[in-house]
């Protein structure tokens, strides 16, 4: 039979169970980060600092570098502006001469005035073609090109000369620079524009294009420096 009497514990009770213990306050961030690690943090941040600095500064020489190259490339512009404008002049000159020299040969083509003027129109025409458009490499190409237009029994006279200045003229602009191009493209059945074309005299500028008898001097990407010389409704001449 079990006995009745007191526990085992002192007083007959167990003891009551105390509450658990409160946790640690929280450590401030410098005391909760080991020390080496926030230095290099700190480290770390004055390097980003220091090349952000730098990458300001880079920045700025090179928007000034960009602003001495902007200034060459505009006064090289300039400076080919000018000397193919002179070299339009040439052209301008060049071409005359070459006009008045088929006038000769395009009389002793035809009796008949009108004839005569559809000669020499034709004439130039082609022989701009050959010596522009063509690139001839002997005077021969200038005599062939004439007994294409006049006939073989009429002599289109020496070209020597002419030749001579033609080739020193396509050599200047090739050292230029810069993308040039003898322009003979026409909208043929418009009437002429005097902006973009310069009319053959005994044409009728009111008639409707047929031919480019001489190109225009151009650089690509830049208005002509001297027009096409053109013709309305060959026959009419």
């Amino acid at each position: 039979m079990e006995s009745s009497g007191p526990g085992p514990w002192p007083g007959g009770t167990p003891p009551v169970p105390s509450a658990a213990p409160a946790p640690p306050a929280p450590a401030p961030d410098g005391a909760r980060m080991p020390w080496r690690v926030f230095q290099e943090v700190k480290a770390l941040r004055a390097e980003v600092r220091s090349l952000r600095a730098e990458r300001e500064e880079a920045k700025g020489r090179l928007d000034k570098l960009y602003e001495v190259v902007h200034g060459l490339r505009a006064d090289r512009t300039t400076e080919l502006e000018s000397a193919h404008h002179e070299t339009s002049q040439a052209y301008s000159a060049l071409r005359d001469r070459i006009i008045g020299h088929c006038r000769t040969a395009a009389e002793a083509a035809a009796e008949h005035p009108h004839h005569r003027a559809e000669a020499h129109v034709r004439l130039c025409a082609a022989l701009f073609r050959t010596v522009l458009g063509e690139h001839p490499a002997a005077e021969e190409d200038w005599h062939r090109t004439a007994a294409g237009v006049l006939g073989a029994q009429v002599p289109l006279g020496s070209v020597t000369d002419l030749h001579r200045h033609t080739a020193e003229l396509r050599a200047r602009i090739t050292e230029l620079g810069g993308v040039h191009r003898w322009n003979f493209e026409l909208r043929l059945g418009h009437v002429p524009d005097p902006r973009l074309h310069e009319v053959w005299p005994r044409s009728d500028d009111r008639e409707p294009l047929s031919l480019c008898v001489a190109p225009a001097y151009q650089v690509v990407g830049r208005p002509p420096h001297v027009r096409p010389l053109v013709h309305t409704v060959i026959g009419r001449v």
